[in-house]
């Protein structure tokens, strides 16, 4: 009975917003209410604007500009973000126009997430030189295309996809980016509406719980690529609903000292932004498809209020240089396979020459999928494990694989599973470190597919203690 009466209030809740959202005139005219549109940026100057590298920004013909040039090329994607605070419910007007050579892209965020390394992930009005639909609605670092121009999209609360067409999903584009365009953003709830130069051009209505956003910044988007220019000016903001403020709970002292322990980490990595910021950082291959960050946590023992990376296909890449020599090692990896299957690559260093792995795999004598920690020592490779028919296979778990010169270990959720004698120092190799995949010879392979949440690495054997504290979620 309860969870009938969750389920109508959240169908409440996620329809309230939209039904807002369809006093929007057809036209684009303003919604009527009492915030006026009001100008946050003056022609002149961008103060208010930040980024870290601000070389390739500047002022030119009363606009904020973004430069590429082969003198000064970017490689990764700059962002010049409004430093207003975040954005809930607005109306955002402004002109833009892009040239360079080739199928330029370019854009910017709303609602959206600054990570660690200032890249953004979230929503995103994308535009490309060269392509037949020229602007859309989309999610950096997501679920890519919401809609296209000339489509309506609807996001259920199970994340089904429903598409539709506009009236004008067959008409020629009206406007071209090279040259000055209107764009009319309206969020209000779950709805968003993107006109152009005064047409609807395409709208999404996003119910799925796990990764639609009520909140987050403004940033104006110079994409990495070959040379060009991408120009924003008559930058008009109306608020119709301000962001609530976000109030920190306090941390309980369990979580403190797992925050403490993973900090002396040699390596930490947050996988729910990718990694972003961290160090060593994370590349993830490929680079945009087949992965989501920022999704909220479900399932079976979900830290409540975490995001985590959903991987399908997809695995990151740490280089080669970790871990440091020695006798001890513990590796640690929070995941979990929806599907219940753990037949992949977990977290592993080499595949020939092994200096540590730890994986899943059915092999033709268990009679089921097993978790299982390997290391290569100058003597000998050592491995242990055991059963996924120990654990609920589909709900999260913390694996923990130590080493201490002595005895290879492995644990799942503070609990020892398994354990064997090793010696020796372990195996060099140049192999690189990697997350949700292995080394295979030359190849990739094994890739996992679900949701991971954290990876770290010590170059000691951590005890009891501090393996069961890596699992407090309080």
């Amino acid at each position: 009975m309860l969870r009938s009466t969750f389920l109508v209030f959240a169908l409440c809740l996620a329809a309230a917003p939209a039904c807002a959202a369809d006093r929007v005139t057809s036209d684009g005219r303003d919604f009527d209410g009492p915030a006026p549109f009001e100008s946050i940026f003056d022609g002149q100057s961008l103060k208010n604007w930040e980024s870290p590298d601000m070389t390739y920004w500047m002022i030119e013909d009363g606009a904020i500009t973004g430069r590429i040039t082969r003198e000064h090329p970017c490689t990764v994607n700059q962002y010049l973000v409004w430093k207003g605070g975040e954005l809930a419910d607005f109306e955002l007007k402004l002109q833009s126009r892009i040239n360079g050579g080739g199928a330029i892209n370019s854009g910017f965020q709303f609602r959206s997430r600054l990570l660690p390394d200032h890249d953004i992930c979230g929503y995103q009005v994308d535009n490309n030189l060269q392509t037949p639909w020229l602007v859309r609605l989309y999610e950096e670092f997501g679920r890519h295309t919401l809609a296209m121009r000339g489509e309506r999209t609807t996001f259920g609360l199970d994340g089904e996809r429903i598409g539709g067409k506009l009236d004008l999903a067959e008409e020629p584009a009206w406007f071209r980016l090279e040259d000055w365009h209107d764009y009319h953003l309206i969020c209000l709830g779950s709805k968003l509406t993107l006109f152009v130069n005064g047409k609807l051009a395409a709208e999404v209505v996003d119910h799925d719980p796990r990764r639609q956003a009520f909140k987050g910044i403004l940033g104006l988007q110079l994409h990495s690529g070959p040379p060009s220019v991408v120009q924003f000016r008559d930058i008009h903001l109306k608020v119709i609903k301000p962001a609530e403020p976000v109030f920190q709970a306090s941390i309980s002292s369990g979580e403190k000292r797992r925050l403490a322990l993973c900090h002396e980490a040699l390596a930490w990595w947050p996988l729910d932004s990718g990694g972003h910021g961290a160090q060593p950082p994370l590349h993830h291959i490929p680079g945009w498809e087949k992965f989501e960050l920022n999704v909220r946590a479900d399932g079976r023992g979900a830290r409540p209020g975490t995001r985590v990376v959903l991987l399908d296909g997809a695995y990151f890449d740490a280089g080669p240089m970790l871990p440091a020599e020695g006798d001890q090692l513990t590796v640690f990896l929070r995941a979990r396979d929806p599907r219940g299957i753990w037949r992949s690559a977990l977290f592993s260093k080499g595949s020939e020459r092994v200096h540590f792995s730890l994986a899943s795999a059915e092999l033709p004598d268990t009679g089921g999928p097993e978790i299982r920690f390997e290391v290569g020592t100058k003597q000998n490779s050592v491995r242990v494990s055991f059963p996924v028919s120990k654990i609920e296979a589909s709900a999260w778990h913390d694996f923990v694989g130590r080493y201490d010169g002595k005895r290879l270990t492995l644990f799942c959720d503070g609990k020892l599973m398994a354990s064997r004698p090793c010696h020796g120092a372990l195996v060099k190799n140049d192999a690189p470190l990697l997350i949700g995949a292995e080394a295979d010879g030359d190849k990739i392979g094994h890739h996992f597919h679900g949701q991971l949440q954290e990876a770290a690495l010590w170059s000691r054997a951590l005890s009891r203690k501090e393996i069961e504290i890596l699992s407090h979620h309080q």
